[in-house]
């Protein structure tokens, strides 16, 4: 794990620090929890349901061609 010096808005820091009053879960905790939420949210954007279904579909046909020719 690295350390990160990061600037949040006052606002942000109050909300963060009654979460984690509240929650008796650590500020630092609540961060890099937040910050695995971001990351998922942009994967789930970069990787759409449609590019997914095409890469499933791909996949699907070359593992029947890859059949045909171990028959062959």
């Amino acid at each position: 794990m690295k350390t990160i010096s990061l600037k949040l808005e006052d606002r942000q820091i109050k909300l963060l620090d009654a979460v984690s009053r509240a929650t008796r879960i650590p500020k630092s905790a609540l961060i890099r929890k937040g910050v695995d939420l971001v990351l998922l949210q942009a994967r789930e954007d970069i990787v759409t349901a449609e590019l997914r279904r095409e890469i499933d579909d791909l996949l699907n046909e070359d593992s029947k061609l890859l059949r045909r020719l171990s028959k062959a």
